[in-house]
């Protein structure tokens, strides 16, 4: 939707004018209000032209979008940290992080979304031969919030000796066994990640219990997969931008709020995704720190209907205007900048799914009705 603005203030700034000359108004002072409409921008967005299938953004066979994060090596674990004289003892799982490199994006974000199935894959090799167990503790932080994963201890997999020395396998975790959606959902800037390993020794009669640990050894990684399954339910985004309204000394004498009745932008969108859109231009001044006038569009672009998985299976034609009136043409000059907001809502407040197909073909033409004075 960031295009679809950006795409309207092309318009604004250099679009063509087509003029209608619909003289419906003749004032006593002869002043003429025509009413000029800029010729129509189209659109054509596709959401893969806007992300890119990448190591972090696949598209599975059926274009569902998911983001996979990987980190290695957050386990290697040799006979030598089981400490020996029992026949049970704990190794430690030293502390870290997992950036997920997502706050630049979540920084423009407020409102609430769901995660709706997640998986965190700890990708392991284990060559003992003797039972491992891991206690795995998880959280993750985004500014002063903390969820924690409560994951409970789990048992690796271990290879049968002597016919097979080593054995790789995976330990899923996912909404079934831990707290994971609620914790991607948070959304965290960073992953916390500790815990330990115990090991139990199978004792034969008249073993020395000093010599219990089976040789081997483990190492693993974590593997988070975040298929665009979400539930979205006013969120928001906003961005904010140089005033291109603001008028330099050099234009002033031909631009003024009150030569103009009317500003509109008209927006039709064929919306192929499966969330509705409302958009709202604050004009901001960055010193004071104040929002001077906003305006809202006057509808919401409406979301793509969705079948029983989610999933948009067609799109929805919709039109809004973002009028810019006299008063708040009249305060443009008092702002350094514009912010931009989008609010986006899942279809019924249900789940939606995300897909690489997904597009949303629209048309943006701007109509004024200055004031013309013809003394």
């Amino acid at each position: 939707m960031f295009l679809v603005v950006m795409v309207i203030m092309t318009v604004l700034a250099t679009g063509c004018v087509k003029e209608t000359y619909n003289m419906n108004k003749l004032s006593k002072e002869f002043q003429v209000s025509p009413t000029w409409a800029i010729s129509a921008v189209k659109g054509n967005v596709l959401f893969s032209d806007m992300v890119k299938e990448n190591d972090t953004i696949v598209f599975d066979q059926n274009k569902l979008v998911t983001i996979i994060i990987k980190k290695d090596s957050i386990v290697d674990l040799k006979q030598s940290d089981f400490s020996k004289g029992t026949i049970v003892k704990t190794a430690v799982i030293d502390p870290g992080t997992f950036d997920v490199n997502i706050e630049d994006i979540f920084s423009h974000i407020t409102g609430d979304f769901q995660v709706i199935s997640p998986v965190l894959k700890l990708n392991y090799s284990n060559s003992f031969s003797d039972t491992v167990k891991i206690n795995l503790n998880v959280n993750g932080k985004r500014g002063t919030k903390t969820v924690n994963l409560n994951l409970a201890p789990f048992k690796l997999l271990k290879p049968n000796v002597p016919v097979q020395q080593v054995i790789n396998a995976t330990y899923i975790i996912d909404k079934s066994n831990s707290n994971l959606p609620a914790l991607i959902s948070l959304p965290p800037d960073i992953l916390n990640y500790s815990g330990s390993a115990t090991l139990t020794s199978q004792t034969k009669s008249g073993a020395d219990p000093t010599d219990l640990l089976s040789a081997g050894k483990m190492t693993g990684s974590l593997e988070l997969e975040i298929p665009m399954e979400l539930k979205i339910n006013n969120l928001v985004y906003a961005d904010t931008v140089k005033n291109f309204l603001k008028t330099d000394s050099a234009s002033k004498d031909n631009m003024k709020p009150e030569d103009f009745q009317l500003l509109r932008v008209n927006l039709t969108a064929n919306n192929g995704f499966p969330l509705g859109v409302s958009v709202q231009m604050i004009l901001f001044d960055s010193e004071s720190q104040t929002k001077i006038k906003t305006v809202d569009a006057a509808t919401v672009l409406s979301p793509a209907p969705v079948d029983a998985t989610g999933k948009a299976n067609g799109s929805t034609e919709s039109t809004t205007t973002i009028e810019f009136n006299k008063d708040f043409f009249s305060s443009v000059d008092k702002a350094d900048k514009i912010i931009y907001k989008f609010t986006l809502n899942s279809t019924s407040n249900g789940i939606v799914r995300i897909y690489s197909d997904y597009r949303i073909s629209f048309t943006a033409s701007l109509v004024v009705k200055p004031v013309i004075n013809l003394n």
